[in-house]
């Protein structure tokens, strides 16, 4: 969905319209090179291209800064922390100079057009007029985000999901998107579904059991 849109508002937004989108290997050549041209010859590793592609993804998914996600979660790339900053900044100013888009700018550029462009906005509001999210648990800000700009305060917006699944926190998925839904949607209907046709007692108590030392 973000791609068609992008395509017809590419420059609104720094780009033409036929612009190519990199797939993770791609990407990752792309980045390797850059790597290249950035790394020092004074023997200290340098990260390899799907590294820092996790490592700018994170961050722009979650908008945290390249610097503070290194010092939270990379601590060994301490010394090279600004080699780091300055490899994922050529990588997002080659791919604008080549017209390439990842799979991030997919959202994070829809989500500025969204954001900066009220006759996008709208436009869009009204060819989606009833929105369903299934995992909304797996949503990290960024595509929750998308979703709201989309539906407005009283749009009709529906998800589904269970905070304790949450499995993609690596990729900046925030379980509280859900929970504080209602907070965000006052006039929202909460529906809890707690009968489990999956399996049965033996296997769910085992689990609750487990799950209960959870800290």
């Amino acid at each position: 969905m973000g791609n068609l849109v992008l395509r017809r508002n590419a420059e609104r937004v720094g780009y033409q319209p036929n612009f190519t989108i990199l797939d993770r290997e791609d990407a990752r050549e792309l980045m390797d090179d850059v790597a290249s041209r950035t790394r020092t010859d004074d023997g200290v590793k340098f990260p390899r291209g799907d590294v820092l592609l996790d490592v700018a993804s994170y961050a722009r998914n979650t908008g945290v800064a390249v610097e503070k996600l290194l010092a939270e979660r990379y601590p060994q790339f301490y010394e090279i922390q600004d080699l780091i900053v300055q490899a994922v900044k050529r990588y997002h100013a080659r791919k604008r100079d080549l017209n390439l888009m990842d799979f991030d700018d997919l959202l994070i550029l829809w989500h500025e057009l969204l954001s900066k462009h009220e006759d996008v906005r709208l436009a869009q509001r009204r060819l989606w007029r009833y929105v369903l999210v299934d995992e909304y648990q797996d949503t990290n800000s960024l595509q929750s985000g998308i979703v709201e700009l989309i539906t407005g305060e009283e749009g009709n917006l529906m998800v589904v999901g269970d905070d304790s699944q949450s499995i993609y926190s690596f990729r900046g998925a925030n379980f509280t998107n859900i929970i504080e839904f209602p907070k965000r949607h006052p006039k929202a209907k909460v529906y809890k579904l707690e009968i489990n046709y999956r399996s049965v007692p033996e296997i769910l108590t085992l689990s609750n059991d487990s799950i209960a030392h959870n800290q």
